[in-house]
């Protein structure tokens, strides 16, 4: 049985949901005061600087990431296992985005980031929600990270301390 007003054959794009685009992220950010610039050569990805960290965010064909990379002055080759072990405290614990270290030009790069869908569309509701949610998410992280790896750090400090106080 089949009702006459919602037949299977007839189909409505007046429910569709906009596409989620690079300017319609722009817009939307800018509705929370914080201007987005596009970055040069990608069509996809918009940058901002929060809070004094570098904020990307990149456009793909089902999600929209943002991301914060901040540099350290570590490389693997010296890098202190702190901070390994801050990135993995921070992903035990809901902070609304994940933290990993990972490395560019031989230079350790904490990076928070979260991702949210968007394949099926959103309104603009939607689209500014999911980009707070984010934004905040990868804010939180990297403050929650910056603290645990200062605690790590002086964990290591005091376990070093004791070890040499004791032989």
């Amino acid at each position: 049985m089949t009702n006459p007003q919602n037949s299977a054959s007839e189909t409505s794009v007046d429910n569709a949901l906009p596409a989620v685009d690079i300017d319609r992220i722009i817009e939307a950010m800018d509705s929370f005061d914080i201007k987005l610039e596009k970055a040069q050569g990608a069509d996809a990805v918009a940058m901002a600087n929060l809070n004094g960290l570098n904020i990307m965010f990149a456009l793909l064909p089902s999600v929209v990431i943002v991301r914060a990379d901040v540099g350290t002055d570590a490389s693997f080759a010296n890098a202190d296992a702190g901070l390994f072990l801050a990135a993995g405290q921070i992903n035990t614990v809901s902070f609304g985005a994940r933290a990993v270290i990972t490395e560019h030009e031989d230079q350790l790069i904490v990076r928070t980031e979260r991702e949210f869908t968007h394949l099926a569309g959103l309104n603009d509701e939607q689209l500014k929600q999911s980009l707070k949610v984010a934004v905040d998410g990868v804010l939180a992280a990297q403050d929650a990270l910056v603290a645990a790896a200062e605690e790590m750090a002086k964990l290591g400090s005091e376990t070093a301390q004791e070890e040499t106080g004791s032989n």
